[in-house]
């Protein structure tokens, strides 16, 4: 391996370092973190201070993120959205399932969800959500796991707009501590008639929920067996779309 590849490297694992482990850093206790010399480490620091990327806290004389990192973080965020950050994780998910997949985003001024992309497999049988449309959000496995991870202010008002019975507000409940504890929603003939759905939620860079993934089974499609590898693989793929995101798993 060459130095100016090695000198790559070894800025990339800095500059990681500020994005998954923590945001403030210490000389002594990066070099420690990333087990290289005090030395090395001290020039690429200088480097990215130079340009910005980090700077240095004078209270404690230790380095954070930079302005220019900021500023680059919210051109790319405002460039290369949710969607086309999910995208190709669920054609990967609608190929491996052979089923329909969406992506649900949190509406948080409406409290509703609306699906802004579904990818289709090649099977003939599939259920099609509308896109682009405001839905309510306590129903169906998509609503479910966005809903699930909001706090309890929230539901109790989303739930207070839907004029939910009490009686069915007890059930949602239910429902909603299962998804907190099991990390995903499953649902039968909710927001599609017979049909099975299977998601998850998915999170930021802050930890806040802003949307989900959902799987829809039409029943007479439906295999009991292959239910736990499914709910897996949808779990999975939204934990990946949910670190691409920028949320620490």
């Amino acid at each position: 391996m060459t130095t100016k590849s090695n000198v790559t490297l070894k800025t990339l694992a800095v500059m990681k370092a500020f994005i998954d482990k923590q945001s403030v850093w210490g000389v002594n206790e990066l070099a420690r973190y990333l087990d290289c010399p005090a030395s090395s480490l001290h020039r690429i620091l200088k480097t990215l201070r130079e340009e910005n990327i980090l700077q240095v806290l004078p209270e404690t004389n230790k380095y954070t993120i930079g302005n220019e990192w900021a500023r680059m973080s919210s051109v790319v965020n405002a460039n290369f959205g949710i969607k086309a950050v999910a995208e190709p994780s669920l054609k990967r998910l609608a190929q491996e399932l052979n089923q329909s997949v969406y992506l649900a985003i949190y509406q948080e001024q409406h409290q509703k969800l609306s699906f802004i992309l579904g990818i289709h497999s090649s099977n003939a049988l599939q259920y099609r959500l509308e896109l682009g449309v405001l839905q309510a959000i306590h129903i169906g496995a998509s609503g479910k796991a966005i809903l699930s991870f909001l706090p309890d202010e929230s539901i109790n008002s989303i739930l207070e707009q839907e004029q939910v019975s009490p009686q069915e507000r007890e059930q949602i409940w239910a429902h909603i501590h299962e998804v907190r504890e099991k990390g995903y929603s499953y649902t039968f003939s909710e927001r599609k008639s017979e049909s099975i759905g299977i998601g998850a939620p998915l999170f930021d860079a802050t930890g806040s929920i802003v949307g989900s993934i959902i799987c829809a089974i039409p029943l007479n499609l439906y295999q009991e067996e292959l239910k736990e590898s499914m709910i897996q693989n949808v779990v999975e793929t939204a934990r990946e779309i949910s670190y691409h995101l920028g949320h620490k798993l």
